[in-house]
């Protein structure tokens, strides 16, 4: 019996001390050398653009409801959805509108959240594409992205928490006063904005390049005398100036020989003309994103006339009658003719509705 153990403990001992567990990995890469290949930039970078279109929940600058762009355009007098008496819409759609959010709006907080998520986000494609040693214009290019998300921030809330590594722990996290991250996205730009490259579409197509940046900075400083108590329009009116230097034009909106009747339609397609979108944000269903702004704003009749049959629309935004008062209905612009108004929501209709 003693020969016995003796003799497995042996043999356990020499499969032990023989076998060599050093696996050969053909599939990864230390993140120092990832992170500095093209490939791996580009990586790096689509993990934070990819917050922007969003999707349910709150999520993202428009997303698929209740984002950044619901709770900065309803909370205006530009559009609202109201709550029905059919009950279509919940109190917290009407409640934007009347300005009487509380602490736990669901939209307010959806918002918040995502921005800092994208915050954690650029924060670590900073660190990762510092560390690796990747191409300046990259490494500004998530600058940028990090600045713009703050710049969110400081124009939704005003003072907020305020951080750049992600090895902070929460408790730690210090919350600063709007004019001092403004100066610090101001800083940010002035120091990346000319990193960045001029290429128009392509693989820049909703990313940032050199003139999205100075559009960006533009409408920093528009804001600056809001966010500093300083108003800077001469620096607001430079940006512009050297923006416009990427050659930008706005779309018509005169009906002409077009096959849908106005070159005006072109910015309603799968990608935009890039000679008037300055910054676009992709969408593609079950991908990344989606957008609904169309079909919340379209009744179930016109819904299934615009989609096809078999597509519901959900009956939701309304633009207020004064905001209407804003605009020339006689003039010959196309834009005039895709609106429907008065109490009755299909009807009446402007000459010339398609």
């Amino acid at each position: 019996m003693k020969k016995s153990i003796i003799f497995y403990i042996f043999v356990l001992v020499l499969a032990f001390g023989c076998t060599d567990i050093t696996e050969n990995v053909y599939d990864s890469y230390a993140s120092e050398e990832f992170y500095g290949t093209p490939e791996g930039a580009a990586a790096s970078l689509a993990g934070v653009y990819a917050q922007i279109p969003g999707n349910w929940g709150g999520q993202g600058y428009a997303g698929a409801d209740n984002g950044w762009y619901d709770i900065t355009s309803f909370s205006t007098d530009e559009q609202v959805i109201p709550h029905r008496t059919t009950g279509d819409w919940g109190l917290e759609q009407a409640r934007m509108y009347q300005r009487q959010w509380t602490a736990d709006h669901p939209h307010i907080n959806g918002a918040w959240n995502w921005l800092y998520e994208s915050v954690y986000k650029a924060n670590l494609a900073v660190e990762q594409l510092s560390a690796a040693g990747a191409a300046e214009a990259q490494i500004a290019e998530a600058k940028v992205l990090r600045a713009w998300f703050y710049y969110l921030l400081i124009d939704g809330w005003g003072d907020v928490p305020f951080y750049t590594e992600n090895t902070v722990t929460i408790d730690e996290i210090p919350v600063e006063s709007r004019s001092f991250i403004f100066n610090w996205i101001e800083g940010e730009l002035t120091e990346n904005v000319e990193q960045l490259p001029e290429n128009i579409g392509g693989e820049y197509y909703g990313r940032f390049n050199k003139w999205s940046a100075y559009a960006f900075m533009a409408k920093l400083y528009l804001n600056a005398e809001v966010y500093t108590g300083s108003a800077m329009w001469q620096e607001s009116y430079n940006a512009i100036v050297n923006m416009e230097a990427g050659g930008f034009s706005l779309h018509s909106g005169a009906l002409s020989d077009h096959p849908v009747g106005s070159d005006y339609y072109e910015l309603f397609g799968n990608e935009l003309p890039t000679n008037e979108v300055i910054f676009a944000i992709p969408m593609t269903v079950d991908v990344v994103g989606r957008a609904i702004f169309t079909i919340r704003g379209l009744g179930n009749t016109d819904g299934g006339l615009f989609f096809g049959s078999g597509v519901s629309a959900w009956n939701g935004t309304v633009i207020p009658e004064p905001y209407l008062d804003w605009f020339d209905f006689n003039s010959n612009d196309v834009r005039n003719f895709q609106f429907r108004f008065g109490s009755d929501p299909y009807g009446p209709q402007p000459e010339g509705f398609i």
